[in-house]
């Protein structure tokens, strides 16, 4: 018998990472397989860094890149020209707390790839779905169904989503730890993740929902001087952190409507003043 802890989307919440690992050294595991969206949309992303830094150092781990830390590799010496600003700000203020290594480690790793492990079914890992590091199965309406036909695995594990499931068809088992460090359960407070316990003929999936102290991790977003340059959908970050509800989706699903009626290109184009109102439609 085999036991792994399948986490994904910390989003640089340490907080929530440090309570994981307290988790699971008090409940060991024989692995750790981590999905991607490590950093970003946070406080000291440095700080995860040197968990996940030593996490792999002291543990089995199987990491897979995810579009977050895509988002980081394409803008290496921001290219893309993010700024303090509700659109993009917390972008840049990771980017500037990256160091070479972080980035050179993010592009060593993969988006997806399969697992084996002797004497279990086989694993397919993947961000979102395979072939699509942004593939949202929660979102997306039959998408899940459409991966779930053409998959050649017995098992698919996937994150992005932030909404912990399993799911049954064609004969085969789609399993999402939801999000550890931004987890959208309409409670809050909780970091999300999974524990797959496997034998010779299936894998069976514990879903779990810890707490960790998110009053100190706000008020490092204070502290570091993130909230002055995320702005907007800084805001929406820590109610969603709070009430498990997810308003940086939908200020960026206002915005992107908002923008359209604007006639501009894209959200990025519009003014602090729109951002500012989306902000007080969803009481930010």
């Amino acid at each position: 018998m085999k036991r792994l802890a399948l986490i994904s989307d910390v989003h640089g919440n340490y907080k929530a990472l440090e309570a994981f690992l307290e988790y699971i050294e008090e409940h060991p595991v024989d692995g750790i397989i981590c999905l991607g969206d490590y950093v970003t949309d946070s406080p000291y992303p440095e700080r995860t860094m040197e968990l996940l830094h030593r996490m792999r150092e002291t543990r089995d781990c199987c990491m897979l890149r995810g579009n977050r830390e895509d988002y980081l590799l394409d803008n290496v010496g921001n290219r893309e020209g993010w700024k303090p600003s509700s659109a993009n700000g917390t972008l840049y203020y990771t980017l500037q707390h990256m160091r070479p290594e972080d980035l050179a480690f993010f592009a060593s790793l993969p988006t997806e790839r399969e697992l084996r492990i002797e004497g279990c079914p086989a694993l397919y890992l993947c961000h979102g779905t395979p072939g699509r590091v942004r593939g949202n199965v929660h979102e997306e309406a039959g998408l899940k169904e459409k991966v779930m036909e053409a998959l050649d695995y017995p098992y698919l594990l996937g994150g992005h989503s932030h909404h912990q499931e399993i799911d049954r068809m064609y004969g085969k088992t789609y399993i999402n730890p939801g999000s550890l460090g931004f987890a959208v359960d309409n409670v809050g407070r909780r970091a999300q993740f999974a524990i797959l316990t496997g034998v010779s003929e299936k894998w069976e999936a514990e879903f779990l929902s810890i707490s960790y102290d998110v009053d100190e991790y706000l008020r490092d977003f204070t502290e570091s001087g993130v909230d002055e340059i995320g702005m907007t959908l800084n805001k929406a970050i820590k109610k969603s952190l709070v009430t498990g509800v997810n308003y940086f989706y939908r200020c960026i699903l206002a915005m992107e409507a908002r923008a359209k009626e604007m006639g501009l290109d894209s959200m990025t184009e519009a003014p602090e003043s729109e951002w500012e109102k989306t902000g007080e439609r969803f009481g930010l």
